[in-house]
């Protein structure tokens, strides 16, 4: 990388500018021999912002100033036309109404170089999308997913509370979670419930919980987590969604062996530690994990969810993404007829609690 004195720099511009705009090399501003500002070309910073802007876990932009170098107006000099930016630090290079090349300080630009490491790490070029959708393409379907419950599970509808449970009988987590033993044996259905509750104005719906299996996966759904009982052993995976409608908070927690995945890593280390992953959080677009944390695997799926899936809403991009990442499914015309099993929950069991957090 070429170097030159930022009090050569400032008054003659221009060939440093041509080297960066004919090699796409940066240039090495010094300062008494001290790097302290890189001249790149302006495409090259414009992809870097790009990624960069796709995560939210890197600490705040440093923003240098200097009052050496504010001139009132742009500078000419040749083909190039200088901008400074108001901190004295900050360059834009135009060649007629192009930009060609930018000035940033060494510290600035190590930031972005950062942020824009973690913003790739969710990102797949075109060769690698090309041939993770045709992976894709290869597996067979899983029921209908889980994405199209999104909507109504905002409503608490049909259920507040999503569990799915790796390696255990539907029916076993149901009694683990308080459910009727005589309901179990005798095959109970949804739409039965349903039906009594009109016919007697009971409000039964509330105090069941059903369930079924789906892949690999047992699925439950239900009402008051209070009900929610301890697994021992622990299965080998488990996901719970719960929706608090009044709060506005809808959560997901992830455990394996037992081991809660869930830690929330925060930008300033005085704030309190984070427990809960509310989906108020995910922002589309963007990576909503951090790439080294437990759960970073989970950025790449929700990516290909969201550009892949033909949804807009955010739970419902983040419901595809878990449903690609550990192929979850719910029997969508079973559950809405009413056609899935469940039990009245008579017991009440040790509450469970994962990780540092209550259940909302």
């Amino acid at each position: 990388m070429e170097s030159v004195e930022l009090s050569d720099f400032v008054p003659d511009f221009a060939p440093a500018v041509g080297r960066v705009v004919e090699t796409g090399q940066r240039v090495r501003v010094t300062d008494g021999g001290v790097q302290v500002r890189v001249l790149l070309a302006a495409g090259e910073l414009a992809e870097l912002e790009h990624f960069a802007q796709r995560t939210r876990y890197v600490r705040g932009r440093p923003r240098p100033t200097d009052e050496r170098w504010r001139p009132l107006g742009p500078g000419e000099q040749g083909p190039y036309t200088r901008f400074v930016h108001g901190d004295g630090v900050r360059m834009t290079f135009l060649r007629g109404r192009a930009v060609v090349a930018e000035l940033r300080s060494v510290a600035e630009l190590e930031w972005i170089e950062e942020a824009a490491s973690l913003g790739r790490q969710s990102f797949m070029p075109p060769s690698q999308a090309a041939a993770f959708e045709e992976f894709l393409a290869r597996q067979p379907p899983v029921g209908d997913g889980i994405a199209w419950i999104a909507a109504g599970w905002r409503e608490h509808e049909p259920f507040r509370v999503l569990d799915f449970v790796k390696g255990v009988a539907p029916e076993d987590v149901a009694l683990t979670y308080g459910a009727d033993p005589g309901d179990v044996a005798g095959g109970l259905l949804l739409h039965q419930v349903r039906e009594r509750d009109r016919r007697a104005g009971t409000d039964d719906l509330t105090r069941v919980v059903t369930f079924g299996a789906a892949g690999e996966w047992t699925w439950l759904g239900y009402h008051d987590n209070d009900y929610a009982g301890l697994l021992d052993p622990p299965p080998t995976e488990q996901i719970t969604l719960v929706a608090t409608a009044a709060k506005a908070i809808y959560t997901f927690d992830y455990l394996r062996d037992g081991a809660y995945q869930n830690p929330f890593p925060v930008e300033d280390d005085t704030e309190p530690r984070r427990d809960l992953y509310e989906l108020i959080w995910y922002a589309p677009g963007e990576m909503p994990f951090v790439p080294d944390a437990p759960l970073g695997f989970l950025n790449a799926h929700i990516r290909r969810a969201e550009e892949t899936a033909h949804r807009t809403h955010p739970f419902e991009l983040f419901f595809a993404g878990l449903e690609r990442a550990f192929g979850l499914a719910l029997p969508r015309a079973d559950i809405t007829a009413g056609r899935v099993r469940c039990a009245r929950l008579t017991g009440r069991p040790a509450r469970r609690v994962t990780g540092g957090a209550s259940p909302a």
